[in-house]
């Protein structure tokens, strides 16, 4: 308790690292809302439109396009980001899954896509305006996409995302392309199936279909690395950050790990009187990292939650 009491009564500043982690939540929670109700809203206009020359699939047969089913996933994950970010903000120690990352990941890759292709391909075939910025296509093609790329590249990168985690990315694109398969060319539009919107029957006069899916799913996993490499630059500068913060900073600053440990647990349990105990295992481990006392992470978080209750015994004494 004196540790804290002398790093309270010296005024402890937050370090850029904690205040960072702060605003990393709160941004998380705007963008991920803004992202999820945007979602509705396109789906839901374009569930009422009228058939056009562009686009004849309206109502739930919206459902046939990619971009639909692409937005339709990344709005159902940022909306699972929130309830972490909300964590994030009580315990000021805002942190996600791997799962979930890498689901964040295959999102972003898929409605990353979504604008590329409009942008590229479609934007000069059907013009920039209708393609990028009329109607719901402001919304599916430029700004879901691009917030969700500010997401994960900028508040959302805790982890390190291996390339084998690119594979796992692109299968939506793989997914889809079997059931746009099965839908346009071994049913067929005449027996209920779908109508070629994507014009690959067009294509395949240039080029062969195998080859048209190889390319397109090599587009794709381009497209997932071109986010990956960014984006584990961030998650390192990032860790980088807060490890300089609980390695250097003066209220962890003893011989030996029990110590820092306890102080850690002492700082947290006053910031959130009352609250759930959340062991930082994480942290414990860049402790450990300085101190390098070849304890267990077990041993650690052991060391963590004695002291948590500890010192929460200690101050109803007091």
């Amino acid at each position: 308790m004196t540790a804290i009491n002398n790093c309270e009564s010296s005024g402890e500043k937050i370090s850029n690292a904690l205040r960072g982690n702060r605003i990393r939540c709160i941004f998380a929670i705007v963008v991920c809302a803004t992202i999820s109700i945007l979602e509705q809203i396109a789906i839901t206009n374009q569930i009422l439109f009228e058939p056009s020359e562009l686009i004849q699939e309206v109502g739930w047969q919206m459902y046939h396009f990619f971009t639909i089913l692409s937005n339709v996933i990344m709005g159902a994950v940022a909306a699972m980001c929130i309830p972490f970010a909300v964590d994030g903000l009580r315990y000021r120690n805002y942190h996600l899954p791997r799962w979930y990352v890498n689901l964040l990941f295959m999102g972003t890759t898929g409605v990353a896509m979504t604008f590329l292709i409009s942008l590229a391909v479609l934007s000069p075939m059907y013009g920039f305006y209708k393609m990028m910025v009329y109607s719901n296509s402001k919304l599916f093609h430029l700004i879901c996409p691009l917030l969700s790329v500010a997401l994960f590249l900028f508040i959302n990168s805790d982890h390190r995302i291996s390339l084998k985690s690119s594979f796992i990315a692109i299968l939506p694109v793989a997914l889809y392309s079997i059931v746009y398969f099965i839908m346009v060319f071994l049913i067929g539009e005449e027996n209920g199936g779908w109508r070629d919107h994507y014009k690959v029957m067009e294509v395949m006069e240039y080029l062969p279909l195998p080859v048209i899916v190889i390319l397109v799913l090599g587009i794709c996993f381009a497209i997932a690395n071109l986010l990956r490499v960014p984006h584990n630059l961030i998650h390192d500068r990032r860790k980088k950050s807060v490890q300089r913060y609980y390695q250097n900073a003066d209220p962890f600053d003893y011989p030996d790990i029990e110590s820092a440990i306890k102080t850690l647990a002492g700082i947290n349990r006053s910031r959130d009187k009352g609250g759930e105990l959340t062991v930082p295992r994480r942290i414990l481990g860049m402790l450990d990292d300085k101190y390098q006392s070849g304890m267990a992470i077990e041993e650690l978080c052991n060391l963590y939650i004695n002291a948590y209750y500890d010192d929460d015994s200690d101050s109803k004494n007091n």
